[in-house]
């Protein structure tokens, strides 16, 4: 196991050094689909930055794919399409919520930029479904509006989850650091094309200066949309979305780019409990 993380990481670091995706025609067509971040295909801003959403496509046929059940990694349908569940919470209000990303659910703006918020009270919200096609729960919280893309659903009583990201385990805590070197970040995605190959990926982040976002060098592609994103010691970073040549800064804070974004937790947590009314406590499981 940990010879394999280590090459995946290697692998990055290659990537990131080169300023492309060029590690195989596997991995540099998805990247293509996903968007080129330019100004004219952008649908969406991260940190003010123009870039494209991870399009969430159809619900594929029925299957659970690499990673079974309800827990990081896992699928997730709606009425909007398939995605990928991120992290699980236990509510102080007595509820056990699972993530996703907001625009799994919300969709996209018909005019570009942010779609907004919306929270349904119990018995109200969209329907959820693992990749079995069986109901899970239902959304009761979502926002996309930079730099939030962000969802939770209530899980149904008796729905049984797991905290434990497939293949690398964790999240064993929330990582809140603002780095200026370099992070090695992992998720498990249900991306097509790639994601029935190698689900399990890793990126690398030449820093994570801004308290909102990270910008990473690594691949994404259509269903990844939501996957939560751990560093390498298990902790929470966020929750992957976008896609495209993002930008933010080259400091001495450090490097704030890449073509992956990704949405940091503790913000979003933070809005959803308050327009929940309840604390979400993080649930952990031991890295794999």
């Amino acid at each position: 196991m940990g010879t394999r993380r280590f090459r995946c990481a290697v692998l990055v670091a290659s990537i990131a050094a080169l300023g492309a995706v060029s590690a195989s025609p596997a991995q540099a067509g998805p990247l293509g689909m996903g968007g080129g971040g330019s100004a004219s295909e952008a649908d969406f801003t991260l940190g003010g930055k123009p870039c494209k959403l991870i399009p969430v496509p159809a619900a594929a046929p029925v299957g659970t794919g690499s990673c079974p059940g309800v827990r990081p990694g896992a699928i997730v349908t709606s009425d909007v399409g398939q995605c990928t569940f991120n992290f699980l919470y236990n509510g102080s209000d007595g509820e056990r919520y699972i993530g996703t990303a907001g625009h799994c659910i919300l969709g996209e703006s018909p005019v570009r930029g942010d779609v907004g918020e919306e929270s349904w009270a119990e018995g109200t919200g969209p329907v959820a479904r693992d990749a079995e096609g069986n109901r899970i729960g239902e959304f009761a919280y979502a926002i996309l509006q930079d730099p939030k893309d962000f969802a939770l659903i209530r899980l149904d009583d008796g729905v049984q989850a797991s905290p434990q990201m497939c293949h690398f385990g964790g999240p064993n805590g929330t990582n809140a650091d603002q780095p200026s070197s370099a992070v090695v970040l992992n998720h498990f995605g249900n991306g097509l094309g790639v994601g029935s190959v190698l689900p399990a990926r890793s990126a690398l982040a030449l820093g994570m200066p801004n308290p909102d976002h990270v910008f990473a060098q690594g691949v994404a592609v259509p269903g990844d949309s939501g996957s939560g994103v751990i560093s390498s010691d298990g902790r929470a970073v966020g929750v992957l979305v976008t896609v495209g040549v993002h930008s933010s800064s080259i400091g001495t804070d450090g490097v704030d780019a890449g073509v992956v974004g990704i949405t940091r937790i503790p913000p979003q947590e933070a809005r959803a409990e308050q327009v929940l009314g309840t604390t979400l406590n993080l649930q952990t499981a031991p890295l794999l």
